[in-house]
């Protein structure tokens, strides 16, 4: 997909700039005949030369690789697939050339999908409402997890009187949280009931947070200024869980100027969600400052294991930390992360996406990634050269750890960390040691889900596909 998608660009600005194709390839240092063949897909395009044509252009190499409209890719490969749509005759052959030559006809059919989806589903959960809609189940289930909060610790107050006047104030405080985000959940139900998800917002909360997720690229620089000008770092973030350190009180004001600088408009339901996601990603900095970390990566080469050994932290933070700042600085070869957490039954806990790697936003993703993988040697590493059906490779390197209380009679239970590398940056991880990077290298062949994955023949499949054609 992407090699059409570059092609298409390449060959679109080109001519929107009146370049000739003699023009540019004498500015490239190439043939016109192989120009010719980058432009129409027949050749694959990368690396120093995808810069300098971007250069040649006046662009930046992010705008030609394609990897921004992956994403769009997959969302109309369900509309596609839409039973609604087969007396039109369109099929999945050309919707790259579609979104490559008009992208922002793309988004708009994209978006004016989502928002026919969500009328219909809307009308759907209002027809089975609690006992259907999983989406009323989930808001339901929040009111009463508060409420509970809220009960209990109204509880520890009434009955215990020598509570001494600080631990009161951290329970009154509590309190005042607790009922504020019971409010923001009883207001989300009603505008729910009440119709009031405009074409604005994404479907779904999930939707909202990947939407704010890759609006930011998995990057908040305020959040890591305020980290880096932190007179205490490490030591605050320790201190702050058991003492009124200010630790709260900076966390608060660091994620209170991310939201107020993002010009993003959060519902209520997913603002929730987005904070927390903020409060780690502060935690994250403060415990693990940008240059420092990034300088012992380089020097691990990127071993999530050696990583959380030198600086004390678990897995799961050394993969959220890789999103957030890999990638993103003047050294060269700095590979970007994906990061996907799960449980055994497959659901997503935690998902720090990439514009070109298609987590799920619902639901499990494909069998096959190593991210459940792990789950059969847990604390060990387990590397994967996955293939998606539109030919991008991945590196994934998934590792399953043990959460819960420890201690004899209690439950084993494991969650899975996975980062995602695109392969043609993953030459410094010490994971991609003895593989062949190259598109022509051996490549397990993987798909994004069952719901979505052309692959013919895959013992694993547990779904019809929605997209149309299967491929070998």
């Amino acid at each position: 997909m992407a090699t059409t998608i570059v092609g298409l660009k390449i060959r679109e600005t080109r001519r929107a700039l009146g370049l000739s194709q003699s023009d540019l390839a004498r500015q490239m240092g190439i043939s016109p005949a192989y120009l010719n063949l980058i432009e129409f897909s027949k050749r694959r395009i990368g690396g120093k030369l995808l810069k300098k044509a971007a250069d040649c252009l006046g662009l930046q190499p992010a705008d030609l690789d394609g990897a921004a409209e992956l994403r769009l890719v997959h969302d109309l490969r369900e509309i596609v697939a839409d039973p609604r749509l087969r007396p039109a005759g369109i099929g999945p052959d050309s919707i790259e050339a579609f979104v490559g030559r008009f992208p922002e006809w793309a988004e708009a059919t994209a978006r004016l999908y989502r928002s026919d989806a969500a009328s219909r589903d809307l009308a759907t959960a209002l027809s089975d409402r609690l006992t259907h809609d999983p989406y009323l189940g989930e808001i339901v289930h929040q009111m009463l997890t508060h409420i509970s909060a809220i009960r209990s610790t109204s509880e520890i107050l009434d009955e215990i009187e020598d509570i001494a006047p600080a631990q009161r104030d951290r329970f009154h405080r509590a309190l005042t949280t607790e009922s504020h985000r019971l409010s923001d959940v009883g207001q989300a139900l009603a505008s729910y009931f009440d119709k009031a998800h405009t074409a604005d917002h994404a479907v779904t909360p999930a939707e909202e947070i990947e939407s704010f997720l890759l609006a930011h690229d998995n990057h908040f620089p305020s959040i890591e200024e305020a980290a880096a000008a932190h007179p205490n770092g490490r030591t605050a973030h320790d201190e702050g869980r058991d003492s009124d350190t200010g630790f709260d009180e900076w966390l608060d004001a660091a994620v209170t100027t991310v939201l107020a600088d993002s010009g993003t408009s959060l519902s209520a339901v997913a603002r929730q969600p987005v904070e927390a996601l903020l409060r780690t990603y502060a935690a994250d900095a403060l415990l693990l400052p940008a240059e420092p970390f990034l300088d012992s990566a380089a020097r691990l080469r990127f071993d999530l294991d050696a990583l959380g050994d030198a600086w004390g932290v678990g897995v799961d933070r050394i993969c959220r930390r890789l999103t957030a700042v890999s990638g993103r600085t003047d050294k060269a070869r700095e590979p970007r992360f994906a990061y996907l957490s799960c449980n055994a039954a497959g659901q997503t806990i935690d998902r720090r996406p990439l514009a070109d790697f298609p987590i799920p936003r619902h639901g499990a993703g494909c069998p096959l990634w190593a991210v459940y993988r792990a789950f059969s040697t847990p604390e060990s590493a387990v590397r994967q050269m996955a293939q998606f059906p539109e030919g991008k490779k991945m590196l994934f390197v998934a590792r399953a750890r043990r959460t819960g209380p420890a201690g004899f009679g209690q439950p084993v239970n494991h969650v899975a960390d996975m980062v995602a590398v695109p392969a043609a940056q993953a030459e410094p991880l010490v994971y991609a040691d003895g593989l062949d990077l190259g598109p022509r290298g051996p490549a397990e062949p993987v798909g994004p889900n069952c719901r979505i994955c052309p692959r013919e023949g895959c013992a694993h499949r547990t779904g019809d596909p929605l997209v149309g054609r299967l491929q070998a």
